[in-house]
């Protein structure tokens, strides 16, 4: 005997399934759906998040206040990715402009 729980729609009185995140009716938005933890959307947020550092901070935030923790730990990777990425964008930065201005610095006037 499966027992499934079912719940009144606000919008229209319509009963249906508790774990249902649209009413079947109306439409209505009862839910926010789960978000998505495929491996597919995760190389898309990974490759945001390294390649085009500050955009995968709107990935860090949004699974990051999920309370799946597979979401959560894609937050944190996405988190250290991005990090990963402007340091060493930093980096490569630093020692350009270093071989590009440094020998400026050695010539006297």
């Amino acid at each position: 005997m499966n027992i499934t729980k079912e719940i009144l729609c606000p919008s229209c009185r319509v009963t249906i399934p508790a774990s249902a995140n649209f009413c079947l009716q109306c439409g209505v938005k009862l839910k926010e759906p789960p978000i998505a933890t495929s491996a597919k959307k995760q190389m898309v947020i990974y490759f945001i998040s390294f390649l085009l550092a500050p955009f995968g901070l709107g990935y860090v935030v949004k699974y990051l206040k999920q309370s799946d923790p597979k979401a959560r730990k894609i937050g944190i990777t996405a988190l250290i990715l991005t990090i990963l990425a402007i340091a060493l964008m930093m980096w490569t930065s630093k020692i350009f402009l270093g071989s590009y201005y440094g020998p400026m610095n050695t010539l006297r006037f």
